[in-house]
């Protein structure tokens, strides 16, 4: 395996990682952006439509730009996005996306992570994790292993499966009519963060599984990269997939990220002290964790190419903002009640100091789970900034900003959540 990692390492460079990283990044573009409410009563007629159009122009805009072209290239979008919305009443943020871009021979396949506004994401495809689907499902079945993915991941890949409502066509359908048409062979790597991370990598094994029905002269190969991934299958499901795609896969992740330590036991241990001496570990990251361990339990979660290392991730300050603005000062005291509120129900107690370090834990681990990897792959902070700052957007594309209650609604129905399961020792 540890050859396997060393080969891995060669046919990826430097600049493949961050072509897929700056590819696989803006397909980010609508994260929290909110459906346009009703108005006297008429709702929006085709609101996914209205997102796809939106983040279909952001993303070209990205692809055209000087910075973001100087850097890997030119490529153009030639596929979707295709956004897909949940049932009501979780229809109010992009629940999952998909795009494909090109150049030359080479696509790329870009999937979204979590929507940090969609209670989908959170509550669904991230953490239903307690059951298991069978991949059977999508290819046939195996005498020997019995490979099984989280149901969080099925309803994403399902979701991603599912044809585009305007032209009827699927991802699927999408490159079987390319490879009818193309007059060489082509590469098609698929890539994602986080939640993309988890599903773009299932995704390229369920395109394998089936490659016969829509590549069957065998003209595409397929490659996958991954960048702060948690877990999304069982260890039989890691082993099918280094049996089939392993040798073109490289997943990126780093040491301080809490993201890729889900949802194997002995890596979600290490969450509470990943930031000490900085931030001490205190009851309420442990009740998080304690949440996760009983949520996975037994299910043998394994990454995929789990000897993949990490790279080492450095501990960033803080710098304290001179201003807050008083709705954020509002928010954090319901954030703060929310808190007490919900842990005085479960009999234990937090101090301000507890609630204030889990703050700062989560800003950390923000900064750990995207600026870090942009700053890994030697990214032009000019180009970090264009991706991850919504202000270097043109005025025609910008959208009302997403009310910053909406974040804090998603943490207070998280801990409303973890209310449910019984953790406690």
């Amino acid at each position: 395996m540890t050859g396997q990692v060393i080969e891995t390492e060669r046919i990826f460079s430097q600049n493949d990682k961050q072509r897929a990283q700056a590819l696989g990044w803006v397909v980010n573009g609508i994260a929290n952006e909110q459906v346009r409410p009703p108005v006297d009563g008429v709702i929006v007629p085709n609101p996914a439509q209205e997102l796809e159009d939106v983040l279909g122009r952001r993303i070209d805009f990205f692809l055209a730009h000087p910075n973001f072209s100087g850097f890997i290239g030119n490529w153009t979008r030639v596929w979707g996005p295709f956004v897909y919305l949940a049932q009501p009443p979780f229809n109010k943020y992009a629940t999952n996306v998909i795009y494909v871009a090109q150049k030359d021979n080479n696509y790329v396949v870009g999937v979204a992570g979590t929507n940090p506004n969609s209670f989908q994401n959170w509550l669904i495809e991230d953490l239903y994790v307690g059951s298991l689907a069978n991949w059977a499902d999508y290819a046939e079945n195996d005498p020997l292993l019995h490979p099984k993915i989280s149901m969080g991941t099925k309803i994403g890949l399902d979701n991603l499966l599912r044809p585009h409502p305007g032209s009827g066509q699927t991802i699927i359908d999408f490159f079987t009519d390319l490879l009818k048409q193309a007059k060489q062979n082509i590469e098609i790597l698929l890539t994602g963060t986080s939640l993309g991370g988890a599903l773009s990598p299932v995704l390229a094994l369920a395109l394998h599984e089936t490659k016969s029905t829509w590549d069957p002269n065998n003209r595409a190969t397929l490659k996958v990269v991954t960048f702060a991934s948690p877990t999304p299958g069982n260890f039989d499901f890691a082993e099918r997939y280094r049996l089939r795609l392993g040798n073109n896969t490289i997943r990126i992740w780093n040491s301080l990220d809490i993201v890729p330590h889900a949802w194997n036991g002995k890596l979600l241990d290490q969450i509470p002290s990943l930031y000490e001496p900085h931030i001490p570990t205190n009851p309420l990251i442990e009740k998080f964790v304690k949440i996760g361990k009983f949520l996975s339990f037994a299910r043998r979660y394994t990454h995929l190419e789990r000897l993949t290392p990490a790279f080492t991730g450095t501990f960033q300050p803080r710098e304290q903002t001179q201003q807050t603005s008083s709705k954020q000062v509002e928010l954090d005291v319901q954030l703060a009640e929310s808190l007490k509120s919900r842990l005085a129900t479960e009999n234990l107690s937090v101090s301000d100091d507890d609630i204030n370090g889990f703050k700062q834990f989560l800003q950390q681990a923000a900064y750990q789970h995207v600026q870090a990897y942009f700053d890994f792959l030697m990214f032009p902070p000019e180009l970090t900034r264009l991706l991850t700052d919504r202000t270097q957007l043109p005025p025609d594309l910008q959208l009302p900003e997403a009310d910053l209650a909406a974040t804090e609604s998603v943490v207070s129905k998280l801990l409303e959540y973890s209310g449910n399961p019984d953790v406690d020792e």
